[in-house]
């Protein structure tokens, strides 16, 4: 691990060390040396069940899968490659789907973009087993979020995770909505933002000018440049605090891929995200070595991306899950401070302000009739003081336990 960007990982288990160990090594010889350093103090167990919560495993399979046996518990070891068969399996399944879907949106002249999924593992890896997903995400203009739906119910999808559509204002608060294929079990969050509520970002159609396309079984699938890939991706994870290393994994891959910097910088500072860029490189830097050029130091060296670095690590070290929110009260307000702390002043204004007018979760709180839905609006403060004492009385009772 490279401690150039001052990050205080010595705290960090001796498990999840040889984890960011093994990710950043590029021959078996050096595998083997780590493992022989380090193996004695290592809790096997645990350390499998961390490449099973950072979604590394195809990778340390392969680190491992040519190491001697007698080393390593057999049954780990197995238990990898069983994890590994059936991750390819996954990924070819979901490559046949996002061919299907790509055909059928095609087909209804929808522009589509592959934001994650198959096409995010070709990208980077160069092959589909090198990397897990469980399912596709798929950009779409915002006004053809409806047809696109329709396609996608026509393929047998039904929608799972619906986003409110009381408040006016929603295409704006949120990104997406799930479906899941009733017969096959997959999973397509269809999005009409790259990030939801998080400010400005590109327009659709420039990210469909400057998309990159691949082709899977004779099928052009489009998705980001690398450019907007790297935009993307370090909000998404920075959005996520980097709890899966996984993330991490594809930004050191991207960083290391052909990179247009003055073209990213200047998309950076237009959406004022530099702070997040810098954030991931950071955390990249220090815990997979990723190489760092002059255009990728001067997004790193100001004061903020490394706070931003350094408040992430608490979640990475006791292997937090965050869908959407720790268990914990008090890791879930440690959260909450973070993601605030991650806006721009103009941002956190913005934010501030929508605090005052009705939001989806008012509707959760008090659902009422579309006729009485008026009283949302002299009803906020109330209910939103109501989930604030909600919250404190449950971390009093967590502090008191």
């Amino acid at each position: 691990m490279n401690i150039d960007w001052d990050l205080d990982v010595q705290d960090f288990p001796v498990e999840l060390k040889l984890l960011l160990e093994l990710i950043d090594v590029e021959t078996d010889a050096e595998a083997q040396a780590m493992i022989e350093s380090s193996g004695r103090q290592i809790n096997w167990q645990s350390f499998y069940s961390l490449t099973r919560h950072h979604r590394v495993y195809p990778t340390i399979h392969e680190r491992l899968s040519h190491h001697p046996l007698s080393v390593l518990p057999k049954g780990m070891v197995q238990q990898l490659s069983v994890d590994y068969s059936r991750n390819a399996l996954m990924m070819l399944q979901l490559s046949g789907k996002m061919k299907q879907v790509s055909e059928a949106l095609d087909n209804k002249g929808i522009y589509a973009l592959q934001l994650k999924g198959p096409a995010l593992a070709e990208a980077l890896y160069g092959s589909l087993s090198r990397r897990t997903s469980k399912d596709l995400d798929i950009l779409v203009h915002p006004d053809h979020i409806e047809q696109a739906e329709e396609v996608l119910e026509q393929l047998g999808y039904t929608k799972t995770q619906e986003v409110s559509r009381i408040v006016s204002d929603w295409k704006w608060r949120q990104n997406h909505e799930s479906f899941t294929h009733a017969d096959t079990g997959t999973e397509v969050e269809l999005h009409w933002r790259l990030n939801g509520d998080a400010g400005a970002e590109p327009s659709f159609y420039e990210l469909w000018n400057r998309r990159q396309t691949l082709e899977f079984a004779g099928t052009d699938v489009h998705m980001l440049s690398n450019e907007d890939l790297m935009f993307y991706l370090t909000a998404h994870g920075a959005r996520h605090a980097w709890f899966r290393l996984r993330w991490l994994a594809d930004i050191d891959r991207l960083a290391r891929m052909e990179l247009d910097w003055d073209k990213l910088t200047a998309l950076l500072r237009r959406y004022k995200c530099t702070h997040l860029v810098g954030q991931a490189l950071i955390l990249s830097a220090a815990m997979l070595n990723t190489p760092v050029s002059r255009e990728m130091a001067s997004l790193m060296s100001t004061d903020r991306p490394q706070d931003l670095a350094r408040r992430v690590l608490i979640f990475i070290r006791e292997k937090v899950s965050l869908c959407p929110e720790p268990e914990s009260e008090i890791l879930a307000q440690i959260y909450r401070n973070y993601l605030f702390s991650l806006r721009t002043p103009g941002q956190k204004a913005i934010f501030l302000a929508r605090k005052m007018v009705p939001d989806t979760w008012d509707t959760q709180t008090l659902p009422l009739p579309k006729s009485l839905r008026f009283l949302y609006y002299p009803l906020h403060p109330f209910l939103l003081l109501h989930r604030r004492i909600q919250r404190r009385s449950a971390l009093e009772r967590e502090v008191g336990q």
